[in-house]
């Protein structure tokens, strides 16, 4: 071999070297894929929270109109849903 293809041989050793090292660093606990991760993970559960909220005030609309339905059903007809 000649100097010249070691040289060029060595310094993609050294280029490969560095990506290996860069994404080492991104992997770790707390590098940056990680902490993207980290940051998704969050927000899904920021997001699962928020429609736990907005389901429970939906039931709870619901289950208001269904009681004014009844009263006026009732106070109507007279028939009551108790009967």
């Amino acid at each position: 071999m000649t100097e010249e293809r070691l040289n060029r041989i060595e310094q993609k050793l050294t280029e490969i070297e560095q990506r290996v090292k860069t994404l080492e660093l991104d992997m770790e606990p707390e590098g940056r894929i990680s902490s993207g991760f980290e940051y998704l993970s969050n927000d899904l559960d920021s997001f699962r929270e928020e429609t736990r909220k907005r389901l429970e005030r939906l039931e709870h609309g619901q289950n208001q109109i269904k009681a004014s339905l009844a009263t006026i059903l009732e106070r109507l007809t007279g028939w009551s849903a108790d009967q």
